[in-house]
């Protein structure tokens, strides 16, 4: 078998697919703001605590440093098109859950809004921001975890009957067994 050098700027490439999530987060005014990440991973269990890589002059991010909040959404194949719309680039204040035909619901312990739509959602408070090279790395400590009610099978997410999206790269996705492109 040969092997070839990939270019080092496509490390991340061969991590795929990577776990896809929507992250909602409000400024100090009260704007919600939501965009899709797939840079993201649990960093611990006790405590609960999240981390997603942000680029620092995203509306997320500015937001995240505001206020010390997010929610972590966990989407499904039903609403890729519309999470798609949430990563357009759109002027601070404009709400892209609205722009997106998305549900708030009102949070528990934080106020950025859960997605109805979603099929999980964690409620966050932020630990710890750290400097990664081109990204800002975001820890966040969950404070309240909500699934909707046939998301489990067994303990562990049912993922034939959710279909959570997984991002390869670009417009491409991969959901279950199979590969799926956004459609502009």
């Amino acid at each position: 078998m040969e092997f070839v050098d990939l270019d080092l700027g496509s490390f991340y490439r061969v991590l795929a697919p990577r776990p896809t999530i929507l992250v909602t987060t409000m400024n100090k005014k009260g704007e919600v703001n939501a965009a899709p990440f797939s840079f993201t991973m649990p960093v611990s269990m006790d405590p609960p605590l999240i981390a997603v890589a942000s680029v620092a002059s995203h509306h997320t991010y500015h937001n995240l440093e505001e206020t010390g909040e997010m929610v972590v959404n966990i989407p499904s194949e039903r609403i890729l098109q519309k999470l798609w719309v949430t990563g357009e680039k759109f002027p601070q204040g404009v709400n892209e859950l609205e722009k997106a035909g998305l549900t708030q619901m009102q949070s528990v312990q934080v106020s950025p809004p859960w997605i109805k739509e979603c099929i999980a959602h964690m409620e966050c408070k932020i630990e710890q921001i750290m400097e990664c090279g081109d990204h800002q790395l975001v820890v966040g400590r969950v404070l309240k975890l909500g699934v909707q009610e046939d998301t489990l099978k067994d303990g562990l997410l049912d993922v034939e009957l959710m279909k959570p999206l997984l991002h390869l790269g670009g417009m491409d996705f991969v959901v279950g067994d199979h590969r799926i492109k956004v459609e502009k």
